[in-house]
């Protein structure tokens, strides 16, 4: 489904929502390892951004930031992002967590970027957002995440001083963290939202 078009502006950036070709073909041109985001903004897509917001990959965290206006990165994740414990994955035959960024929380429990109606950041959103929705096959999406989730691991084992890990500690001892992925969809299950 397209973006639509609003002549709305986001109360939180102050910028207008996608309103023209340009910004709907730059969408489509973001892929990720063969993968193209997805660019619905249905209401079942809508019910992740109340519920369980996407991680983001570490390329995000520069485009994220620039749109919203801010220069330095630790800034932009003290007031945007929370330290999540991460999906639980199996590496050598043991469960274990990927430790990921993703955006903080507002006062209903919802992603931040979400006004109760469309994304704010829709155009720059992050990779656990704009390469999924509810529309995919499971499986496909579980592939996606997977090729991410790999890329952060990585980051830990290989370069645990990044900006991406340095964000994550920073706010993990600020106290500024998400809950798990599967708290979240716990949730989404008791209020009976379909995913």
């Amino acid at each position: 489904m397209p973006v639509e078009t609003t002549s709305s502006f986001s109360r939180l950036t102050r910028k207008p929502y996608a309103t023209n070709a340009d910004v709907e073909v730059e969408l489509l041109m973001r892929i990720f390892m063969g993968h193209r985001r997805t660019v619905c903004n249905c209401h079942l897509c809508a019910i992740n951004c109340r519920f369980i917001p996407g991680y983001l990959l570490p390329e995000d965290l520069d485009r994220i930031a620039t749109y919203l206006g801010y220069s330095e990165l630790l800034e932009f994740g003290q007031k945007n992002l929370l330290a999540s414990p991460g999906a639980i994955v199996i590496k050598d035959g043991r469960l274990c967590r990927i430790r990921t960024l993703v955006p903080a929380r507002n006062d209903s429990g919802w992603c931040r970027f979400f006004d109760g109606n469309l994304c704010t950041i829709h155009s720059v959103a992050p990779f656990g957002c704009a390469f999924f929705d509810s529309h995919q096959e499971q499986s496909g999406s579980n592939a996606i995440s997977a090729k991410g989730l790999q890329i952060i691991a990585g980051l830990w084992q290989d370069q645990p001083r990044s900006l991406y890990c340095q964000i994550w500690n920073d706010l993990h001892r600020r106290g500024m963290r998400a809950p798990a992925p599967e708290e979240c969809r716990n949730k989404m299950k008791e209020q009976n939202w379909k995913k």
